[in-house]
């Protein structure tokens, strides 16, 4: 461990102890140092500002961090925004917000701030709003103005809210036709949404693996078929509305010359196959992960335009499908998305297949029933 490294250790054991002290003995077990590192390490945080204090015979405490002060009604009007917003989730407030939304119509909302939420390109507070009567996400950056009024809130669980606010997963439509938002601004909100909310079914799954719950082997199978497919589905679908040659994003693998041509998807499903087989389960999780990282970044920064046009559905054998929207080519029906979520569904639903490889009878997950065949 460096030197940085180990002040933030020490720092971070002193506060989870807080207020209780801690000896230079049990901090230099904790960090696998000597107490003469650990004491000198507190000297130089205390002379840089860290308020530590030693008691003598029981050790070195830092005092709990001292709650900020109010913020008033009117401060809260002047102040930065996300100042207030945070104050209002703090002190379960209700907060006036002066609020634009996507299509530029501006309103007045009361809102019962309940959390404020990081994702990969915007901040977001979540609440209930009192206009609507309903949950509801407001983009900072969207938010002109904010009053803390003296209203507190009723009780409401984030995560509920979150968990109603969360984009239903799309299903196949009764006859053909597009699907998902219209407008460009909406289109690549809900395609974002909808990336973000399969990743976290990824990240659960592997979750539940490293648990010791089983399913290695399953998941190993499906995120080779699923790192590959989505890859060239993602770059298929950015060639056909850009114009430009696909790009291959993640850690492609070395593939057969043939890949690229005229095969039937069984032999390009066999080389994948064949090529994923030397990577581990981590391997392959952490390139779907780019994969999926790369096509948020894209759909984020990607011009107005595309979202507004219709594109031709890539297909892995024969000609292309109708034109659809871009949303619905990445994250509608028969999408890369929905694509995923078909094989977690399955590995929720069913057990493994057992099929025979080499003469041996072998526990694997078999995509001969992939929608992608189809």
């Amino acid at each position: 461990m460096n030197r940085v490294d180990r002040l933030l250790a020490l720092v971070a054991e002193l506060r989870s102890s807080s207020p209780e002290p801690l000896t230079a003995e049990e901090l230099a077990e904790r960090l696998r140092v000597s107490a003469r590192t650990v004491r000198r390490d507190l000297e130089l945080l205390t002379h840089g500002g860290l308020p530590v204090s030693a008691e003598r015979g029981r050790g070195y405490v830092l005092p709990p961090d001292a709650p900020p002060a109010p913020l008033s009604e009117a401060a809260s009007l002047v102040g930065p925004v996300r100042d207030t917003l945070a104050e209002a989730v703090r002190t379960r407030r209700v907060v006036r917000l002066a609020y634009t939304d996507q299509s530029g119509s501006r309103s007045l909302r009361d809102v019962e701030a309940h959390g404020l939420v990081i994702a990969p390109y915007a901040e977001y507070l979540v609440g209930w709003c009192r206009m609507r009567d309903g949950p509801r996400m407001f983009r900072l950056d969207r938010v002109g103005a904010a009053y803390l009024s003296g209203r507190a809130t009723g009780m409401r669980d984030l995560d509920d809210l979150l968990a109603a606010l969360r984009v239903p997963v799309p299903k196949p439509p009764a006859e053909p036709g597009p699907r998902g938002p219209a407008g460009a601004a909406r289109a690549r909100a809900w395609t974002l949404d909808r990336l973000e909310y399969v990743r976290t079914r990824l990240r659960d799954a592997a979750a539940e693996v490293r648990a010791g719950r089983g399913g290695a082997a399953a998941l190993r199978g499906v995120l080779g078929h699923l790192a590959e497919w989505t890859r060239w589905q993602i770059a298929a679908v950015r060639a056909e509305a850009t114009g430009d040659p696909p790009v291959y994003d993640g850690r492609r693998p070395e593939l057969p010359a043939g890949f690229e041509g005229e095969t039937s998807y069984d032999t390009r499903e066999r080389m994948i196959q064949d090529a994923m087989a030397l990577r581990s389960l981590g391997e392959l999780a952490r390139d779907l992960r780019e994969v999926l990282e790369a096509a948020g970044h894209w759909c984020a920064e990607s011009d107005d335009a595309l979202w507004e046009g219709a594109y031709p559905e890539p297909s892995p054998s024969g000609p292309p499908g109708p034109p659809r929207p871009l949303a619905d080519l990445l994250a509608g029906w028969r999408s890369p998305l929905a694509h995923i979520e078909w094989h977690l569904d399955r590995l929720t639903d069913e057990p493994p297949v057992t099929a025979v490889l080499d003469g041996d009878d072998e526990e694997i997950w078999l995509t001969d029933r992939c929608p992608l065949q189809v």
